[in-house]
């Protein structure tokens, strides 16, 4: 693995945002396997030419994985890894970890959603800065020295987000389980904010 990576491989993380938040290689990009795999593949590993080391759990179809790669032109399955990492720790490489927030104890002065403007617009956490997924290794740097939470609408593109600041040095992260719904139905007054 560590050879893969050293060639220029990526380390594809496909399992759900909590397993990835619970241990992950340092590094790796989380994308989790659904229906808009493919798409987040090709936005965020730019050359079809770069091999791809996947990280997935036993249960998860590696056909899909497959399917969905291809479609796309990427074709350069390097290698998996399906043992809920216990190969690579056994190598004696470390894991990684990042924190969830409860939409509860999030804090919306620090809240970067990622969703698109879209989405955002119509309600979203009071001062919550909204930065697209696709836009974020471009404005990463605006982060830096924050301690940041990340906001999707359910979880999985704040993981992939998590994973993008991870691999720049900006590790101080969580990921918000849930959306801006789950977030306005912790309540104590909670509502949302819509730009008009």
């Amino acid at each position: 693995m560590q050879t893969l990576r050293q060639s220029g491989a990526e380390i594809i993380d496909v399992r759900t945002y909590q397993a990835y938040a619970d241990a992950h290689i340092p590094g790796s990009l989380s994308i989790p396997l659904r229906e808009v795999f493919a798409t987040w593949l090709g936005w965020l590993v730019p050359s079809p030419a770069t091999p791809l080391v996947i990280v997935r759990d036993p249960d998860q179809d590696p056909e899909e994985v497959l399917w969905q790669a291809r479609k796309i032109g990427y074709e350069r399955l390097a290698g998996e890894l399906t043992d809920a990492l216990s190969a690579w720790t056994a190598a004696g490489h470390p894991l990684a970890s990042t924190r969830v927030s409860t939409p509860a104890a999030a804090d919306p002065a620090t809240v970067v959603d990622v969703r698109q403007a879209a989405e955002y617009a119509p309600g979203h956490l009071p001062g919550a800065v909204n930065i697209e997924l696709g836009a974020l290794s471009r404005r990463w740097a605006d982060l830096s020295g924050h301690d940041v939470v990340l906001m999707c609408g359910h979880g999985e593109r704040a993981a992939t987000a998590a994973s993008l600041l991870e691999r720049v040095g900006i590790s101080d992260v969580r990921i918000l389980a849930g959306g801006p719904q789950d977030w306005a139905d912790a309540g104590a007054g909670r509502t949302l904010q819509v730009n008009s």
